[in-house]
């Protein structure tokens, strides 16, 4: 009798899409997973409307074996979409492990900053309000994370504009200090900027690792 196949659903960040994703997606395939890769469009929504709207029917379309789990790897703003999911799931949901890659868990540095240009809610749509640093934003109230969630950020930064906002301990985009969340069952630093830490190979095996094994191996 073959094992039971459990399933990694993939959740992209802000300004991207599925395509941002296809490395993992292919990578856990060949590792024994089956992957769902949500799509939503992110300059445009929520974070409660991409729970509503895109995360749960495409969750609710799963076709679990019994015993089946499935876990979750995102990024960026994906990470917090998974948050506002898990913060509502019914605890009957066969939840695995998380892995997340780069999340503003703490809110953003740079969303406080831009917050009052008329032209970033242009570019990046009604969610830049929801992801700011304040006690009010959206990541600071959504509280722990489930058990068995791993995050992994980064800390060289290929884009340099934000420095005089983030410090020399951020990926670009976001501190890593600003990746804790309360719940974390693993957390580590390495050398990858925000846009591409999910295509290093390194990131991946660290992903497959985690996912299999509860352990987050300390890698560079």
């Amino acid at each position: 009798m073959s094992a039971t196949r459990d399933h990694v659903v993939l959740i992209h960040g802000l300004g991207r899409s599925r395509r941002s994703m296809l490395g993992l997606f292919w990578w856990l395939r060949s590792h024994g997973f089956a992957v769902l890769n949500v799509g939503y469009p992110s300059q445009r929504i929520t974070v409660a409307e991409a729970v509503s709207d895109f995360l749960n029917p495409a969750l609710a379309e799963l076709k679990l074996e019994p015993g089946a789990k499935v876990h979750f790897v995102t990024h960026s703003l994906g990470g917090i979409i998974f948050r506002a999911w898990a913060a509502q799931r019914d605890t009957a949901f066969p939840l695995g492990r998380t892995v997340m890659l780069a999340p503003p868990n703490q809110g953003s540095e740079i969303a406080d900053h831009l917050a009052d240009r008329p032209w970033i809610h242009l570019l990046l749509g009604p969610v830049i309000k929801e992801l700011g640093s304040g006690e009010t934003s959206t990541p600071n109230q959504l509280g722990p994370v489930p058990p068995e969630t791993a995050v992994i950020m980064g800390r060289r930064p290929l884009l340099t504009l934000f420095h005089h906002l983030l410090g020399r301990e951020s990926d670009g985009i976001v501190t890593a200090a600003r990746g804790h969340v309360a719940g974390e069952a693993a957390f580590h630093v390495m050398e990858a900027d925000h846009t591409y830490i999910m295509w290093r190979p390194a990131v991946l095996r660290m992903v497959v690792h985690f996912l299999k094994t509860g352990v987050l191996p300390i890698s560079s």
